[in-house]
């Protein structure tokens, strides 16, 4: 494994989010019957801990530079955090084809839980941004069905289900680039936050 330092700073951060951009999950503009209201992408392993006890989680994620965002219901993942803010993160491309330039990142960084009852205006905004509304709809509608929810009750089931998610925003402090390229060489590039 090689470690390469012949990019400045600046350009090894524009690699990074360049290959985030391009892996991030994004907005649907033909959102339809058979779309959720996102185009799924590249998925992002989030570790986190607690207790001395490490939990791994493949989630969709966004990003704004280097910031990244993941909607997390409540579970194992929103609990470690609370408790340890430190994560690490991979994305990573798949499947790995020798035939082209292929890249990963391995994150660093420090997590912050943002919901209704701690900064509900930037919670809803990230909600709006992201277009998540439609797609808890869509994911929730089955169960709806099945309950037989009368109208003015499924709007009342829908808003509890988004304010019970929070939004993971993770700032990184450190991450490992790697270029795995087609003569079987890897390149290594790091950036830390000053």
């Amino acid at each position: 494994m090689a470690t390469e330092q012949n990019k400045s700073k600046a350009m090894i951060k524009k690699d990074i989010i360049d290959f985030l951009n391009a892996s991030a999950g994004q907005i649907d503009p033909k959102s339809g019957k058979y779309s959720c209201g996102i185009i799924h992408r590249t998925s992002l392993v989030l570790a986190t801990s607690a207790k001395d006890t490490p939990r791994a989680t493949v989630l969709e994620f966004f990003n704004e530079g280097l910031t990244i965002y993941i909607f997390g219901e409540p579970g194992g993942k929103i609990a470690n955090i609370k408790r340890n803010a430190k994560v690490s993160a991979v994305i990573y491309e798949q499947p790995l084809d020798h035939a082209k330039l292929q890249k990963s990142l391995q994150i660093f960084g420090k997590a912050e839980l943002i919901n209704v009852r701690n900064n509900a205006r930037l919670f809803r905004s990230k909600i709006r941004k992201w277009n998540l509304n439609t797609v808890m709809n869509k994911l929730m509608y089955p169960l709806i069905r099945e309950m037989n929810l009368p109208g003015e009750e499924v709007e009342k089931f829908l808003k509890k289900g988004v304010e019970s998610l929070n939004v993971i925003k993770i700032s990184p402090h450190h991450i490992i680039l790697k270029e795995y390229h087609t003569d079987f060489s890897m390149k290594k590039y790091e950036w830390k936050k000053e």
